[in-house]
Protein backbone atom coordinates (compact mmCIF):
# COMPACT_ATOMS: atom_id res chain seq x y z
CA UNK A 1 0.00 0.00 0.00
CA UNK A 2 3.12 2.35 0.90
CA UNK A 3 4.04 2.00 -2.92
CA UNK A 4 0.71 2.99 -4.12
CA UNK A 5 1.02 6.37 -2.02
CA UNK A 6 4.21 6.94 -2.66
CA UNK A 7 3.52 6.13 -6.88
CA UNK A 8 0.36 8.42 -6.04
CA UNK A 9 2.67 11.49 -4.35
CA UNK A 10 5.28 11.28 -6.89
CA UNK A 11 2.62 11.28 -9.88
CA UNK A 12 1.08 14.08 -8.15
CA UNK A 13 4.95 16.25 -7.75
CA UNK A 14 5.49 15.60 -11.56
CA UNK A 15 2.01 17.07 -12.63
CA UNK A 16 2.78 19.89 -10.15
CA UNK A 17 6.38 20.44 -11.72
CA UNK A 18 5.56 19.90 -15.42
CA UNK A 19 2.21 22.22 -14.49
CA UNK A 20 4.79 24.99 -13.20
CA UNK A 21 8.01 24.37 -15.09
CA UNK A 22 6.31 22.82 -18.21
CA UNK A 23 6.36 24.43 -21.69
CA UNK A 24 2.97 26.19 -22.00
CA UNK A 25 4.23 28.47 -18.75
CA UNK A 26 7.96 28.53 -19.95
CA UNK A 27 6.86 29.85 -23.19
CA UNK A 28 3.97 32.56 -21.74
CA UNK A 29 6.96 33.48 -19.24
CA UNK A 30 9.42 34.70 -22.25
CA UNK A 31 6.30 35.86 -24.16
CA UNK A 32 6.11 38.43 -20.93
CA UNK A 33 9.55 38.87 -20.76
CA UNK A 34 9.82 39.62 -24.10
CA UNK A 35 6.73 41.98 -24.09
CA UNK A 36 9.02 44.17 -20.78
CA UNK A 37 11.85 43.99 -22.42
CA UNK A 38 10.50 45.69 -25.67
CA UNK A 39 11.01 49.17 -24.40
CA UNK A 40 14.56 48.74 -23.74
CA UNK A 41 15.94 47.02 -26.79
CA UNK A 42 17.71 49.53 -29.11
CA UNK A 43 15.83 50.44 -32.04
CA UNK A 44 16.47 51.90 -35.61
CA UNK A 45 13.87 50.02 -38.13
CA UNK A 46 12.39 47.51 -35.10
CA UNK A 47 13.59 44.50 -36.85
CA UNK A 48 15.91 43.44 -33.97
CA UNK A 49 12.75 43.20 -31.40
CA UNK A 50 9.98 42.49 -33.89
CA UNK A 51 12.43 39.38 -35.42
CA UNK A 52 12.37 36.62 -32.38
CA UNK A 53 11.57 33.30 -31.80
CA UNK A 54 9.78 32.45 -28.10
CA UNK A 55 10.51 29.05 -26.73
CA UNK A 56 9.81 27.50 -23.93
CA UNK A 57 13.73 27.44 -23.47
CA UNK A 58 14.39 31.53 -24.40
CA UNK A 59 13.11 34.42 -26.31
CA UNK A 60 15.73 34.41 -29.17
CA UNK A 61 16.76 37.59 -30.81
CA UNK A 62 17.47 37.08 -34.38
CA UNK A 63 19.10 39.60 -36.54
CA UNK A 64 22.60 38.83 -36.92
CA UNK A 65 23.60 41.98 -35.34
CA UNK A 66 21.30 41.70 -31.82
CA UNK A 67 24.39 40.02 -29.81
CA UNK A 68 26.77 43.19 -30.41
CA UNK A 69 23.37 45.63 -29.42
CA UNK A 70 22.86 43.24 -26.49
CA UNK A 71 26.54 43.63 -25.53
CA UNK A 72 26.68 47.21 -26.30
CA UNK A 73 30.39 47.71 -26.26
CA UNK A 74 31.47 50.86 -27.76
CA UNK A 75 27.78 51.59 -29.11
CA UNK A 76 26.10 55.06 -28.32
CA UNK A 77 22.35 54.28 -28.08
CA UNK A 78 20.15 56.13 -29.84
CA UNK A 79 17.17 56.93 -27.94
CA UNK A 80 14.66 58.97 -30.52
CA UNK A 81 12.55 55.86 -30.75
CA UNK A 82 13.01 54.12 -27.39
CA UNK A 83 14.32 56.53 -24.47
CA UNK A 84 14.97 53.30 -22.27
CA UNK A 85 17.32 51.58 -24.70
CA UNK A 86 20.03 49.86 -23.38
CA UNK A 87 22.64 47.06 -23.71
CA UNK A 88 21.80 43.59 -21.66
CA UNK A 89 17.92 45.14 -22.16
CA UNK A 90 16.31 41.78 -20.30
CA UNK A 91 18.98 43.33 -16.93
CA UNK A 92 16.60 46.80 -17.20
CA UNK A 93 13.56 45.33 -17.65
CA UNK A 94 13.39 42.96 -15.01
CA UNK A 95 14.80 45.61 -12.50
CA UNK A 96 11.66 47.76 -13.85
CA UNK A 97 9.23 44.78 -14.48
CA UNK A 98 10.24 42.21 -11.95
CA UNK A 99 7.02 41.81 -10.13
CA UNK A 100 5.13 42.00 -12.79
CA UNK A 101 6.66 39.38 -14.14
CA UNK A 102 6.25 36.93 -11.41
CA UNK A 103 2.55 38.10 -11.01
CA UNK A 104 1.46 37.53 -14.96
CA UNK A 105 3.30 34.12 -14.27
CA UNK A 106 0.66 33.30 -11.26
CA UNK A 107 -2.18 34.20 -12.81
CA UNK A 108 -1.50 32.36 -16.19
CA UNK A 109 -1.36 29.55 -13.29
CA UNK A 110 -4.34 30.32 -11.97
CA UNK A 111 -6.00 30.34 -15.11
CA UNK A 112 -5.28 26.51 -15.37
Amino acid sequence: MKLVIKEIKLNNAQKTFQRIFGDGVMTYAHTRLHAYCSDYVPMDSGALDQTVDITPECVHYKQPYARRQWEGKGIKYSTDKHPLATSHWEVAAMAAHKGDLCRDIEEYLKMG
